[in-house]
């Protein structure tokens, strides 16, 4: 076999395919024939036979000639590569069983040199010099002079882009991979975010970057990044991010550095950074791999759930129901005073709790509450953000619009149960709605919240007379009850078989063992005193219903109190308007928010009413709407009943 001298030939094709001779630019002529050195040229000392070259270069539409054009092609590069005196013997394509192969000894080609530092850097980085690593990462991505292959038609073409381009991707990672572990976070998160662009659906160049900008301070961006990655995948993909995205995404909203692998303490690093590289005193060592980190701790602030619930079975499988559609499911619970939404909404979120494997948040909002005002919406994002791990909350803290867009990127890929209790509007709530798509929020409230986007509703009455002699029963103990049947049927009747006048009546008397229940009965049977016997302590009936008529603005106060005077069990609209001298719509309008805010009834189109402890309630505020200054007594309010 002919030995071939070493010949001074050099190729690229990480960019557009060029040759050079002794230094000499050669001319290779058209982009096709281009390609057919290419196919040869990526397959060194192997065969490659006519019809592969062919079907490699034309690919679904060869020319007229068919297979013959592959001959003039070889012989027109030989002719471009060889030096003068060259014969086919003595060219870097030979002949070889019905094909060609390219003579690859002696011929210098970018791709081996790629390989070469490649294997150089990997080799580093395998024995902690990451200094070094990232030199010859460098040096190996710089000799990509643009697209690879840049301009060539044909499938071989098209396929080997596509490869080199991934090699080239890779390179960066690993580069990017060993600066991250340097601690230099800056140089590498402007890589990243260029790479990035160019891949907008990788999940380990999103991983990549989300640890840069952590690690560059910049924790509000790298939680951004998640959010635009999550959202590109499910809408052009129809994919939800993966595991080892997910986790870093877990690792930012924590500031677990150990978890995003960032160097603490970043040693002074080799030339790249601009440090001595004498001997092996540039030589920064990977830091030791860190102890696993604790276990997330998945918050759970549900309040306890006392006691069993009764009587809402039909609004509790509404509310644990599967969701209602895409997105973030939102429950309302609404209703009067005392109605048990928060226990019916704590219930609920118990049993979805396992659902939930990012945490099941309570926050009460104090909507209505003796001691303190609503709850900003912007101090209930700081909590809902601690509370899901966030340490570090940007700048702009005050600002809601800045804390809301924060509160959505942190959630976005989190699947989150969110109670909150006792709204004040739907202005309060909508700030705090998480943005992960299977999360479920549950809100409470005395208004019908009609500002919200709820999927279900659940407006909360009186129990059934059932389910209010069962929690009767059940507070004063079976055997006092089965005694005194009858007396606690009534009682039940005389509560409204409200459960926070229930529980207040039933605790009254377990707490008073020589008291009959009869007794009891007789005592609140008396319009002037039931209100008052329905206290215990810090809980009271009526300090419930104050709290909800103090909110209103003064002229649906004065139809509350108008409402409770009304003679007949039901009143129209215009039956109120003429008695306070208002107009149809202005009074119409007064009702229905009364409607809204849980104080009135509403039984049929422009028909309202109150019924037992509310009504008694209103009667009383008109009564002292009306009594004498320094007077004794009551003064009959029957100017005002009359005009109903």
């Amino acid at each position: 076999m002919t030995e071939h001298a070493p010949r001074p030939l050099r190729f690229s094709v990480l960019g557009p395919v060029r040759a050079w001779r002794d230094g000499t630019q050669l001319d290779l002529g058209p982009v096709r024939q281009q390609a057919l050195l290419a196919a040869l040229l990526l397959r060194p000392d192997l065969c490659v036979s006519r019809r592969e070259l062919l079907d490699g270069v034309w690919g679904t539409e060869p020319p007229g000639s068919g297979g013959k054009i592959v001959p003039v092609y070889v012989h027109r590069l030989r002719r471009c590569l060889g030096a003068d005196g060259d014969g086919p013997d003595g060219s870097v394509i030979a002949r070889d069983r019905g094909g060609y192969r390219f003579v690859g000894d002696g011929t210098l080609i970018d791709v081996r040199w790629l390989d070469e530092i490649a294997d150089e850097a990997a080799a580093a980085r395998r024995s902690g010099d990451l200094t070094a690593a990232v030199s010859a990462y460098a040096r190996a991505l710089d000799l990509f002079r643009g697209e690879p292959l840049a301009g060539l038609p044909g499938p071989f073409a098209e396929a080997e882009r596509v490869r080199l381009e991934e090699r080239r991707t890779a390179l960066l990672q690993e580069k990017a991979e060993c600066r991250l572990r340097l601690g230099r976070y800056l140089d590498a998160a402007g890589e990243l975010h260029a790479l990035a662009a160019k891949h907008p659906h990788s999940e380990p160049l999103a991983v990549l970057l989300m640890r840069a900008l952590y690690g560059s301070g910049r924790q509000a961006d790298a939680l951004a990044v998640y959010s635009q990655l999550r959202r590109r995948l499910v809408e052009d993909l129809g994919v939800e991010p993966g595991d080892q995205v997910r986790r870093a995404h877990q690792a930012v909203l924590r500031g677990d550095k150990e978890a995003l692998g960032i160097v603490l303490r970043p040693e002074a690093a080799g030339p790249e950074a601009g440090g001595p590289r004498a001997g092996g005193a540039g030589r920064v060592r990977a830091p030791r791999a860190a102890a696993a980190p604790p276990a997330r701790r998945v918050p759970d602030e549900l309040p306890a759930d006392v006691g069993e619930l009764a009587g809402r079975d039909e609004e509790l499988a509404l509310l644990t129901a599967g969701a209602a559609g895409a997105g973030v499911t939102v429950m309302a619970v609404d209703g009067v005073a005392g109605a048990g939404k928060t226990a019916l909404a704590v219930r609920a979120a118990r049993s979805l709790c396992p659902l939930y494997p990012d945490g099941c948040l309570f926050v009460n909002l104090h909507g209505h509450s003796e001691r303190r005002g609503p709850l900003p919406p912007e101090r209930a994002l700081l909590r809902q953000l601690r509370s899901i791990g966030v340490r570090d909350v940007p700048d702009g803290s005050d600002d809601l619009d800045e804390l809301a867009a924060f509160w959505r990127s942190a959630t976005a890929g989190l699947r989150l149960l969110l109670v909150l209790d006792d709204a004040s509007g739907a202005d309060q709530v909508r700030p705090l709605l998480p943005a992960g798509p299977d999360s479920r929020v549950l809100v409470t409230s005395r208004h019908r919240l009609v500002g919200l986007d709820a999927d279900r509703r659940v407006t909360l009455g009186p129990l059934a007379p059932e389910a209010a002699e069962a929690l009767l029963d059940r507070i004063v103990g079976a055997p006092r009850a089965a005694g005194e049947r009858a007396a606690l049927r009534e009682l039940a009747h005389l509560c409204d078989r409200l459960p926070l006048a229930l529980r207040i009546a039933g605790a009254r008397i377990q707490s008073r063992p020589s008291w009959t229940i009869a007794a009891l009965a007789r005592r609140m049977a008396d319009d002037e005193r039931r209100l008052a016997e329905l206290r215990a302590e810090d809980r009271s009936v009526e300090a419930a219903f104050r709290l909800s008529y103090d909110r209103l603005p003064p002229a649906e106060r004065h139809a509350f109190r108008a409402l409770g005077m009304a003679p007949a069990t039901e009143t129209g609209h215009r039956a109120l308007a003429a008695a306070l001298d208002w107009g149809p719509y202005q009074a119409e309008q007064a009702l229905e928010n009364l409607v809204d805010a849980s104080l009135a009834q509403q039984p049929s189109a422009h028909r309202y009413r109150l019924e037992g402890l509310l009504a008694l309630y209103a009667r009383r505020l008109a009564a002292e709407e009306h009594r004498p200054q320094g007077g004794l007594g009551l003064v009959a309010v029957a100017g005002t009943s009359a005009r109903f």
